[in-house]
């Protein structure tokens, strides 16, 4: 019987599949695409190329599965800010909570998977799990009593991706944040008169 190195099997198998994920990542981080191969994730891991097979079939499964931990960090990451802001002041701290997450660094790994050629399922299950952040935004807007909260819920996301795009390229966050508020709250500033 292999020997493991947890109290169980099942803890063994855990924590095999956790560091695979975190050399993927790591991987993703510091060479990108092309860095992440079985080979490379199974040697950073520090576990045999096999073992790389025993958890994922292919290159596409550990993205996804990067992509999905990734994700799923993200609205945990959010949920907690939220969780301490009053109802009324969430729609503008989940904002404010993306760009600042989004300078920190933790959309890079989203930016980076953007650009891999997956196979088209692998690529279904990135795009839908992308989708389910539209869900928390469409209950905030349903919260502050705006109607058809899931056609504006597209639109909120809309503004939110560009925002991620401008501090992603140099914008500070918080002008990030002020500038898609006040597009919340007031629509366009008012023209000068010419």
């Amino acid at each position: 019987m292999p020997k493991i190195s947890a109290a169980t099997v099942a803890e063994h198998r855990a924590a095999q599949r956790t560091a695979l994920l975190t050399a993927a990542e790591h991987l993703l981080e510091e060479a990108g695409l092309a860095g992440v191969t079985p080979r490379s994730v199974a040697e950073r891991a520090g576990l045999a190329r096999s073992s790389f097979y025993e958890y994922f079939g292919s290159r596409d499964d550990i993205l996804t599965a990067v992509a999905i931990a990734a994700f799923d960090n993200w609205g945990a990451e959010i949920d907690e800010i939220l969780s301490a802001v009053p109802q009324e002041e969430r729609l503008v701290a989940y904002v404010g909570a993306t760009m600042r997450m989004t300078a920190d660094g933790k959309h890079a790994i989203a930016a980076t998977l953007q650009q891999a050629e997956l196979s088209p399922s692998r690529h279904e299950d990135i795009m839908a799990m992308h989708a389910a952040f539209l869900g928390p935004i469409a209950t905030l807007l349903r919260e502050a009593g705006v109607p058809d909260a899931d056609t504006h819920a597209v639109l909120v996301q809309g503004l939110l991706n560009a925002g991620v795009q401008l501090v992603t390229h140099g914008v500070d966050p918080a002008a990030a944040t002020a500038s898609i508020t006040t597009l919340l709250e007031k629509g366009l500033p008012s023209r000068t008169s010419i």
